[in-house]
């Protein structure tokens, strides 16, 4: 493995879940270990609720004021909160903010990054986001959305 240095910048994305998600560390840059991502999530906006079979999440607020749901309950941080989303639990959050919130996102597994990208067109269907496609691809990532 190699050291790897990226910036917002010079950083490809994916437009999902209404937000747009760029990997910092990449299938294969880590032996399979972990996964990188940062989350930029309009006001208002999260993916649904959801579990993961394969990996534990980390999430970190950057910027903004996000509300998570977890342990069956909604709780609330802005910049330096942090939550640790073990797998098979539900999970979701959601941006309270007015402006665009941003989160780190860190996994245990690159599988969320291959979801993401063969997600990428239903997400971007004429008429909208195709679920039923999206709920296929996350099945065989060990994702469901419950």
């Amino acid at each position: 493995m190699q050291q790897i240095l990226h910036s917002p910048e010079t950083v490809p994305g994916i437009r999902c879940f209404g937000g747009y998600l760029q990997f910092y560390l990449k299938q294969g840059q880590s032996n399979g270990w972990l996964m990188s991502a940062l989350f930029t999530a309009p006001p208002d906006n999260g993916p649904p609720l959801h579990t993961h079979r394969d990996e534990d999440e980390i999430l970190t607020v950057l910027e903004g004021h996000f509300a998570f749901f977890t342990n069956g309950a909604w709780t609330e941080g802005g910049p330096g909160t942090a939550v640790y989303l073990p797998r098979n639990q539900p999970h979701t959050f959601r941006n309270l903010g007015a402006t665009n919130g941003k989160l780190l996102v860190l996994a245990n597994s690159e599988g969320m990054e291959s979801f993401f990208h063969k997600c990428e067109e239903p997400f971007h269907r004429p008429d909208g986001p195709d679920m039923d496609a999206i709920t296929a691809i996350a099945a065989m990532h060990g994702i469901e959305f419950v």
